[in-house]
């Protein structure tokens, strides 16, 4: 084999120099792939709390051109996959569950553990992980939700705690397989332009009017552009509309947005599309049937020593992980992670007696509002005032009680603007001469459309925000309601609000606001367990024992 250098030169290359050079190819490409598919979970680190870390925003168009090379190549794979009755490398029918000690009989008041094994076409065992699951056992009494472990080599355990005897239903489903949740975590969520609004400008005499798009970017010097700033709440992120054309219309006359659904809704489309493969019905909640679909839980002597024994902390901030969350009862939680208890309207009185709190959020947290107006007997009272569903207040000799949304919701009716308030804007000014404040956030249903990197960065200017706070009152009780699994009644709604991508934000809370004495109300494996279809609404029985188990965090028996 000859290479020629320039015109005149030419050098003989060996059979030994061409091996070498293919293995260095081959390393080079497997280096590529390696950094594309990797998850970008590396900035989750512990900080100072006074320190927002630096989030480099990398370039988008030229990251999401690699990603999509990867998985157009990907969903080609799994398109012919798919052909042949199966998808990608796992195979829902060929991947299989055990019980651990399979052997050994289950006793009330215990732990047990599934161990799930995924395995491909030619029913090999799968060598990565990666997969989302869900795992659940239930009878008409009873019902938990596993802990899974990804071992990364496809296998998986799930672990459970034995609540009460009797015999259950085994349900093992697989939510999503690891090429998907790769395109959720990659190509998805770092996607730009995934939510815009129609904004509507309007003159002080109303007469004049006009739409403009209005969307999110990072800060720069926009021509022709309105620019609205929130530093202290979106960091470097700010939000952006086309300028109108009338001279009566400034940017200060931005009345209301309203999402462009049917814009974003074609954008999810086409994106389902062109991936269709990585969400076919044969991967994605899928209940796995290569298993035991039932297990028997045995009422020994010991079994009700076994549940004593169980050693159960106080509900506190900063709480260690368990095995298990809790289990269902009927429509009574029982918490695993602490002692919580089912309080009393005089309880809670005596609890809130004296206390301003504080709920933002979206309209998960709304009902939170509500039901704790109706835990107190208020949920009738004149002295409950809303303004648009977005912000409420009580001021009682009960409780003093304010619930604000955020700013930039995402609906199908026109929102006045601005009549969200950011976090900071309310607790930077509250008064310090008092500080008898309990704090609870919760923004997540409406951020599964915003850019990964803005996300992290609105969380931890959130946790800044609320330290401040801490600072000036250093006895405030400060609370995070995490997101839970929700309901998805189109295929697109697997895009832009996923359970995969929620899970990820569930993660992100657990990890950005631990260790700061920030108590964590996880809420994802009690709605997960509950028996009726998980939606973003859930039954106001499930909402009253997240109350229950947030009052058994703030106050004191």
């Amino acid at each position: 084999m000859k290479l020629k250098l320039g015109k005149q030169m030419t050098v003989q290359v060996s059979k030994q120099t061409r091996v070498y050079r293919m293995l260095f190819f081959v390393a080079v490409a497997y280096a590529v792939y390696a950094i594309i598919t990797t998850p970008r979970f590396s900035f989750l680190v512990t900080v100072s709390s006074d320190v927002i870390p630096t989030i480099k925003m990398f370039n988008q168009q030229v990251y999401a051109k690699q990603k999509f090379q990867f998985y157009e190549y990907l969903a080609n794979q799994t398109n012919n996959a798919v052909k042949k009755k199966h998808v990608g490398i796992i195979n829902s029918t060929n991947t299989m569950y055990y019980f651990k000690h399979s052997g050994k009989s289950v006793n009330a008041g215990g732990y047990f553990s599934v161990i799930i094994e995924a395995r491909d076409i030619n029913n090999s065992h799968s060598i990565k992980g990666g997969e989302f699951w869900y795992a659940t056992i239930r009878n008409k009494v009873v019902n938990v939700a596993g802990k899974i472990t990804d071992f990364d080599n496809g296998t998986y355990e799930a672990n459970f705690f034995a609540a009460q005897p009797g015999e259950y239903d085994v349900d093992i489903i697989l939510v999503h397989p690891s090429e998907t949740t790769k395109f959720i975590e990659n190509v998805l969520w770092p996607m730009e332009d995934r939510v815009v609004w129609d904004g509507k400008f309007t003159s002080k005499d109303e007469k004049r009017q006009e739409t403009k798009l209005c969307t999110f970017k990072m800060q720069f010097k926009y021509n022709n552009k309105c620019v609205y700033n929130f530093s202290l709440a979106m960091g470097k992120t700010v939000f952006v509309c086309d300028k109108p054309k009338h001279k009566m219309l400034t940017c200060d006359s931005l009345m209301s947005l309203k999402s462009k659904t049917t814009r974003i809704e074609k954008k999810f489309s086409n994106l389902f599309a062109e991936n269709a493969a990585l969400f076919h019905k044969s991967v994605t909640y899928v209940k796995i049937l290569n298993g035991p679909l039932k297990i028997t839980v045995n009422n020994t002597e010991t079994s009700d020593n076994m549940a004593h024994s169980l050693v159960i902390p106080e509900c506190k901030a900063d709480l260690p992980a368990t095995l298990s969350d809790g289990f269902w009862v009927n429509d009574t939680w029982t918490s695993l992670r602490c002692k919580s208890k089912q309080w009393t309207m005089a309880e809670i009185k005596q609890c809130v007696k004296g206390k301003q709190l504080y709920f933002f959020g979206d309209s998960t947290t709304r009902q939170w509002n509500a039901g704790l107006l109706d835990l107190l007997g208020l949920s009738k009272s004149n002295k409950t005032k809303s303004l648009n569903g977005k912000r409420t207040y009580h001021s009682s000799d009960v409780v003093n009680l304010t619930y604000t949304f955020h700013p930039y919701s995402i609906g199908n009716r026109p929102c006045p603007y601005r009549i969200g308030r950011w976090e900071y804007e309310i607790l930077d000014n509250l008064d310090s001469s008092t500080c008898n404040y309990i704090i609870m956030i919760s923004p997540w249903a409406h951020y599964t459309q915003w850019v990964k990197e803005r996300y992290i960065e609105r969380l931890y200017l959130l946790r800044q925000t609320l330290l401040r706070l801490r600072k000036r009152c250093p006895h405030t009780i400060l609370v995070v309601k995490t997101p839970k699994p929700r309901n998805h009644d189109t295929h697109t709604s697997l895009l832009y609000t996923g359970d995969r991508l929620i899970y990820d934000i569930r993660s992100l809370f657990l990890e950005i606001f631990k260790d700061f004495g920030i108590h964590i109300i996880d809420v994802w494996d009690m709605n997960l367990a509950y028996p009726s279809p998980n939606t973003v609404h859930m039954p106001m029985q499930v909402i009253y024992q997240e109350l229950n188990l947030f009052l058994s965090h703030v106050c004191k028996v």
